[in-house]
Parts: structure tokens; sequence; C-alpha cells
């Protein structure tokens, strides 16, 4: 056994030196990484954020190009020169060669992946990089690699010609990448379907990508390598072996057994248990406040999946999820938990009960050949205690479905749920007076009982734990003062959400106002400040009229606002959209009751007295420093008794939350709802709402560094490479060209 793999790894050692000893390995690895690094800037410059996703999106096809013009010389050139008899005469098995071969290869496909890691290097100069996601992500392209270049081994195994076996292996690729998407499969019935979208690279790919090792996602790739390292063995033993010999009917038939076996093992993958989650907080893993509320169920909780069993491959992997995530909830429910799968598709019984509890047909629009299709199916969860109900529709995505689950569990099963005020002033010379806020108001619906309230001479009431006191009165009476007063020293705690600036209707302009809450927040030694902030660095891209059409451009009066991650309220958030947001002064503050939550980079600027909001127009890069958006206070955290006792949590934005910036920036409801909960002392679902898995803003400190990343690996790596090659070629040449001189024997 140790002979073997000495003699494969010395295979191997053969076949990586020879690709590094010729031109031919050096194009690869310049072309590869140039195409690779222009289209992934490209797209990383259109996003705005940190991540590899761009990168990986186009490497499945840049692979389909790469890994068989590695691989296409590998045994078609030993086969076309004769030197195959000469190297199987020695003390190599087929085996072997085939398992150092296919190292070789796999070795300098690696190095391949390996010089693009200078990627996230240098992203990591402009945004705190999720180190587990990228692991992850490189482990699932190695996995990729591996796969892809088993193919490219057996391409190279039956054919003596170097071309063919780069075509053949691109070709079968191409299907394999195919496999699995809708414009494929349109045509197939569902069952059919089904079975060839599990057998695609792709949704596997993406799997792991996300920042999750699925163990049947690993099972794929390894298993979709052995089994064409076992079609390129075959066809060496096939040239060596009798046509009609038993001993080639058996290794035939053993050959049918494993491709049949790996197979069936792939589509039945969906019963293999394991995966490593490496994603920031868990994502895709039950958190521990989830945990907990699942195992103190007073009664059993059932929940039904409504799921069809031909959902188009996107939705899926999705529904992959889905089903992981409940069987993690039945498993946490220690007994307690039930879970029920109907496919109101193919049973009339399922169907009338997903009618009754809400959940209808979703329609998904499916590109198919020359033509778009509509298809119909369900994927709706109902979660059912004692004689409540509550129903999801349609899980559109995975992210926030482990929070809406808990919610509707813990909704279900509370007996009494804290009252959220909600008070919004509006003024009439403002654009703002239009906002609405009904998402902010569902979603705190679904935990609190939420109440719209005005701030007026009356007590608030005693039941009112949190007010969400959304911008700002002109002024604030005495009276009003004081019921405020009365119930922070009962404990209660507010969010405010204003800004120091007025927007006049019809006009780009914005005017600086004395906030009325600043005489509540004072004894707290908190300010909204009069100004607006703006930020060059990390900001909202908007689209302004061009001649033709519309262009994006960068807006720094709609900041980005970056987390401190210094609380449970933006522990696992990366960033914020503040629209026309003001400073928070906190020069008052005692020592240790306040921690900034969100705040601009270092880029971010002011306007006061007046600002001008339109979008075309020059901003002051004088006095650039970080500013202070957000805060959260806690009075009790001082070590004197403090007069108020009530936490509080000021943003210096009134719109953020409205429905408006929401529906783009959906962080923006995440962060008001984690602040309702830390200031009704409920911090149970914060860790699993505040769950992100989106990538953080990718923002670099100047224009200098921003070049440096991109040209360094567009431009810089190819070079190198470039050098590299020539060097150890020029030095091979000069050694090759020396001329053999014997030895002269000494003289005695």
């Amino acid at each position: 056994m140790k002979r073997g793999l000495r003699t494969a790894w010395t295979v191997a050692r053969r076949e990586l030196l020879t690709l590094f000893d010729q031109p031919t390995g050096y194009i690869l690895l310049v072309v590869f990484v140039a195409v690779n690094d222009f289209l992934c800037f490209r797209q990383i410059e259109l996003y705005g954020v940190a991540t590899l996703r761009p990168m990986l999106d186009f490497l499945p096809w840049l692979l389909l190009f790469l890994v068989p013009a590695v691989t296409m010389r590998a045994l078609a050139e030993d086969a076309r020169s004769g030197t195959l008899e000469v190297v199987l005469a020695q003390p190599v098995t087929e085996l072997e060669l085939v398992l150092g071969k296919y190292v070789g290869a796999l070795l300098f496909l690696w190095i391949a992946l390996g010089l693009t890691l200078p990627i996230p290097l240098g992203l990591a100069l402009g945004a705190p990089l999720q180190p587990g996601v990228v692991f992850a992500q490189y482990v699932g392209s190695a996995l990729l690699t591996a796969g892809i270049a088993g193919v490219g081994l057996w391409a190279s195994s039956v054919s003596k010609n170097q071309v063919t076996a780069f075509i053949l292996a691109v070709g079968v690729t191409f299907l394999l990448v195919l496999v699995g998407l809708d414009p494929l499969l349109v045509g197939l019935p569902p069952r059919l379907g089904q079975v060839a979208g599990a057998l695609g690279v792709l949704p596997h790919f993406t799997g792991i990508t996300r920042g999750v090792i699925d163990l049947r996602d690993a099972t794929y790739f390894l298993s979709l390598a052995a089994l064409f390292l076992l079609l390129a063995y075959f066809a060496l033993m096939r040239g060596k072996l009798t046509p009609r010999g038993a001993t080639l009917q058996r290794l035939r038939l053993g050959t049918a057994l494993v491709a049949v076996g790996v197979v069936v093992v792939n589509l039945l993958g969906r019963h293999i248990g394991g995966r490593l989650d490496l994603t920031p907080g868990g994502a895709f893993t039950l958190s521990r406040a989830t945990k907990q509320v699942l195992g103190s169920l007073p009664d059993l909780v059932t929940i039904k999946l409504f799921a069809s069993a031909s959902l188009p491959s996107e939705m899926a992997f999705l529904k992959r999820d889905v089903d992981d995530l409940i069987g993690d909830y039945r498993a946490a429910g220690r007994g307690k938990v039930r879970v029920a799968v109907r496919d109101p598709s193919a049973d009339t019984a399922a169907l009338r009960e997903a009618r009754q509890l809400g959940i209808p047909a979703v329609q998904f629009n499916v590109l198919g050949r020359s033509e778009l299709q509509v298809k119909e199916g369900y994927l709706g969860v109902a979660v059912q205690y004692a004689e409540g109900v509550k129903t999801i529709p349609f899980v559109q995505q995975g992210s926030d479905l482990e929070y809406r689950l808990t919610s509707e569990i813990r909704a279900l099963t509370q007996r009494e749920r804290p009252v959220v005020g909600l008070s919004e002033t509006s003024d009439a010379t403002s654009v703002r007076a239009r906002r609405s806020f009904e998402a902010l108001q569902e979603q705190l619906g679904r935990t609190y009982t939420a109440r719209r309230l005005t701030l007026g001479d009356s007590a608030i009431a005693a039941d009112v734990k949190v007010l969400v006191l959304i911008g700002a009165p002109d002024s604030l009476r005495g009276r009003q003062r004081e019921r405020l007063e009365q119930f922070f020293r009962r404990g209660g705690g507010a969010l405010v959400m204003a800004s120091g600036m007025a927007l006049n209707a019809g006009t780009p302009v914005a005017f600086a106002r004395p906030v009325a809450w600043n005489s509540v927040l004072k004894p707290y030694g908190v300010q909204i400040r009069s100004d607006m902030a703006y930020d060059l660095a990390s900001n909202e891209r908007i689209a302004v009229p061009a001649q033709f059409g519309q262009v994006l451009v960068s807006y720094p009066l709609w900041l980005r606002a970056l987390s401190t991650k210094a609380s449970p309220v933006n522990l696992q958030l990366n960033a914020v959209l503040l629209p026309w947001a003001s400073t928070i002064d906190t020069t008052g503050a005692a020592p240790g009751s306040v921690t900034p939550l969100l705040a601009t980079s270092r880029a971010g600027g002011l306007q006061q007295v007046t600002a001008f909001l339109t979008p075309a127009r020059d901003f002051p890069r004088d006095s650039l420093a970080q500013r202070l958006l957000a805060v959260q206070v806690n009075p009790l955290a001082r070590d004197t008794a403090p007069p108020l006792r009530g936490r509080l949590v000021v943003v210096g934005s009134a719109d953020f939350a409205s429905d408006r910036y929401a529906g783009n920036s959906p962080e923006n409801v995440v962060f008001a709802l984690n602040a309702v909960d830390w200031l009704a002392q409920d911090d149970a679902l914060i860790a699993i709402r505040s769950k992100n898995r989106a990538p953080p803003p990718l923002v670099f400190t100047s224009g200098t560094t921003r070049d440096a990343v991109k040209y360094g690996n567009m431009i810089g790596i190819p070079a190198l490479l470039v050098a590299a090659g020539a060097a150890r070629l020029w030095r091979r040449r000069l050694t090759t060209g020396r001329v053999y001189q014997r030895p002269t024997p000494e003289v005695a």
C-alpha cells in the first residue's frame, strides 16, 4: 500500500513539474487569473460589498475551459507518443498512474485557485471579511475543481488526440453544469426533472459557497471525481485485457455497479446528515434562543410544510434548507414539535388543507426552450398550537425563516405580550409627511401588541413598555415632558428617531431646527444635533436622469452607516441605510452609560445651518472624520443610581425604518426591531432576527488603496506570473543547453 502511494506521488510530482516546465502552464495561469480578476472586480465595483460571490459565479464557467486544458495531455499525449506502454512496463500499475496523473493536475489547478487569494486579502483592507465564509468558499471551489478534474482525466484516457480530449471534457462538464437548470429541464416530467436537478454541479457548488460545508455537497463532488477516475482506469485496463475475457467482464460489471451506486447516493443524498456552518453567528444553525423556546414549550406544536415535489431548481435547494431547518426544530423540541410534510400538487386532501390554512399555489416564471413558461408550486408553512394557527403562505428566502417560525411559536404559546406604543410626528412642510411604517408595525405585531398613540397631557398607559418616537414635534409642552419623564422613571424604554434638519417640500434644501426631544434626553447626556452628516466613502447609490436614461451615482447624504457591533442591537449587522441623518452628541453622558451603534466612515463630514440635497454637487473634503449617528443608553450601567431608569436608543434619522427605505434595505427594520427588543429587555429574539447573511459593505479609506487592490490583482499578479515563468523557463533552457562533459579522473 505504501509503495503504491509513493509511486502515485512520484507520478504526480512529475506531472506537476511537467506543467511548470512548459510555457503552456504559465499561459493558462496568466489567462485564468487575469480573466477571473477582471470579471470579479467589475461586479464588486457594481455591488459595493466585500464578497467573493462575483468570482464564484463565474468560476464554474472558467473551470469549464481551464480544467480540460490542463488535463487534456495527461494520458492522451502518452498514448499518442507511445510512452504509455513504456511507463506501464515499469513497476507502475494503471491505478497508480491514474491517481498520480490526477493528483498532479489537481495540484496545478489548486495552485491556480490559490493565486486568487490576493482578492480576499485586498478586500479585507476595505471591509471586515467573514473568514469562515471565505474558507468555506475556497473549500467549495477546491471540491468543484476536484470533480471536474476527474472528468478531464477520463476524457484524456479515451482519446489519443489532445484536442479531442479537450472537446470531450468541455462537453461533459458543460452538461454537468447545465443539468438542474430550468431551461434544460422545463420539458421533462416533474419526477425526472427532480432527479436531473439533484445531479447538477451548480446547485451543490452554490450550497457550499454560502458558507456551509454540507456533507451532501462534499459527497457529490468526491463521488463525481471517483466515478470518472474509475472510468479512466477502466479505459486503460480495457486496452490491456482480452476483449472477451472474464477479467474484463468483471471489471465492466464492477464499474457499472459503482456508477449506479454513485447516482443512487446522490439521489438519496437528502437523507445524509452533517454540515459545518461557518457563517457569522451560525446563520444556518438554530440559535440558542430558539432552542430555549422549543425546550420550554408547554404542549405539542405541529409544523406543517406544504411543498411541491416539482419546484424549479433554485427553489428546490431552498426547500432543502427548509427541510433541514424544520428537522432541527423537531430535534430541539424534544418530542414537543411534530413535523408533517404535505404535497398539495399530488394529494387532494393536502390541497384542501392548504387552502383552508391560506397557503396558495405560487406561479414561477421559467425560461424554457425559446419560450417563457409558468409553473405552479407550493412552499408554505403552517404552525399549529392548541386552537391557534399561524401561516407563512410562501417561503421566499431562508434567511428570515428561523425568526418567523420562532416568533410565530412564541406568539401562539405566550399568554401575555408586551405593549409597544408608536407615536409619529409629521411636519406639514416636510416631504417626509407622506412616510409610512406599515412594515415595522407589522413586524412588531408578531411579538408585541403594537398600539398607535398620541403624546398629550394624559399619562402614558401603565401597560406600555416601550415607546417608538418617530420624528419630532416643533415643541414639547411642560406637561408632555413631565409624562415622558414619569415613563422613564418607572423603567420604560424609548426608540427615538429624529433629525435636526427639516426638509422643505418642493425644494432641495433643508434647514436646521431644534429637536424637541433634546429636553427629555438631556438628563441622559445625549442630544441630537441640528446638522446633517454625509459620507464620501460609505453611501447609497441612486439613479439620476441622464441623456440616455438613468445613471447610478453615489449620494453621500444617504449614509451606509457602519455598525460598531458593540451591542446585541447591532452585533450581526454590517450597515444600516440612514437618509438625511443628524449626528449625536454624547459629551454630557455618564461614563459607561452610552454605547455607540452606528457611525460614518472616516470620510464623514457635516452640513450645518443649511443643507443642499441635490446629488450633483461637490461636498467639502476638509474636516472629514468619523461621525456618531446612533447610540444606546443604559443609565443602570452607571455606578450611581440614576434619576431615570428607562433605556434609550437614539437614531439621528426619522425615516430610516419607513417603508420607503426598508424595502431596499431590510436591515433597517431589523435594527429597529432589535432596538425594541433590547428596550423591552427581551433579548430572546435578537440573536435570531439579527442573523445576517449579507456581506459587509466595501469601504476603502482612499481611492489609492482601492486602485491598488484592483489593479494589483488584475495586472500585478499576472505580471508576477509572467516574470516567474520567464525566469524558470530561461533557467531551464540554460540547463538543457549545456554540453555534457565527462568528469576528468583524478590523478593519483
